[in-house]
């Protein structure tokens, strides 16, 4: 059980809310940027619960950095319907639309529909563009419907996000598995080539994954930040450490690549 949990705050972001709707009996640590979550995370050998990947648009890549760079681990995750909002003290002097990059991602159909002109800035959280429009009618925020009117800011329009479905994926992150005694069917793990890049590689690497009968659910590449088209690839599958057929994949798969251990739920 988990008494104490880490997240992205004040209190009326997306993340706090999962993290009262997935953990309710537990005090939650607030911080405003992912950074911060991430830096008390490592200090305290705490638990943490972000945002892992949206249905919309793919990974928080914030956060996927932040976990490598931490050398924390993934090991529950949860989806959750995001509907997002947008307020403004005036609509007719709005000039700017201020939210989470992620956010204004997911309302883009709606941004270029009804504030094409506007300029659209990232905000480290959902609730500092709320507090933002508050304190300027040029300003209209995206965020949730609720917490506009926990603050008193008018809402203009409900459920602004591309597509009905919005979902993110949310993961419970830390150093050591919290959740010692719960099964684990799923993994992930992050792979850097050890050879430089030449037809068909990427095809063996992932030959493995058919001969052994794993379940590949997901695979994204993002830069290493080294040199340009130096990659790390981020890989989800069925299976956990204990099975022989993922032993036998990792196995065959470090030939090619170093392997990193991201995460097990």
């Amino acid at each position: 059980m988990i008494s104490r949990l880490i997240t992205l705050g004040p209190t009326g972001t997306f993340s706090s809310e999962a993290a009262q709707l997935l953990f309710p009996d537990a005090a939650l640590d607030l911080y405003p940027n992912f950074d911060m979550v991430f830096d008390v995370l490592q200090k305290t050998n705490g638990i943490a619960l972000v945002p892992l990947e949206n249905s919309l648009h793919g990974s928080v890549d914030e956060v996927l950095d932040l976990i490598l760079e931490t050398d924390t681990h993934v090991w529950r995750t949860d989806e959750i319907a995001v509907r997002q909002s947008i307020g403004a003290l005036d609509r007719s002097k709005v000039k700017r639309v201020a939210s989470h990059s992620q956010a204004l991602s997911q309302c883009r159909e709606y941004l270029r529909r009804e504030f094409l002109t506007a300029e659209r800035f990232p905000t480290s959280s959902t609730v500092m563009a709320i507090d933002l429009a508050l304190k300027d009618p040029t300003i209209a925020a995206i965020g949730s419907t609720q917490t506009m009117k926990q603050r008193g800011l008018p809402v203009l329009a409900e459920d602004i996000q591309s597509k009905s479905s919005n979902t993110t994926r949310f993961a419970v992150v830390a150093k050591e598995d919290p959740f010692p005694d719960r099964s684990k069917t799923q993994m992930s793990v992050v792979l850097h080539l050890k050879k430089d890049d030449r037809p068909g590689l990427l095809h063996d690497m992932l030959t493995p994954f058919k001969i052994y009968d794993v379940n590949l659910t997901r695979i994204e590449n993002r830069p290493t930040g080294e040199r340009l088209g130096d990659y790390l690839f981020f890989l989800d599958f069925m299976g956990n450490r204990k099975s022989p057929r993922v032993q036998k994949v990792l196995e065959e798969i470090g030939t090619f690549a170093d392997i990193r251990f991201l995460g097990e739920w």
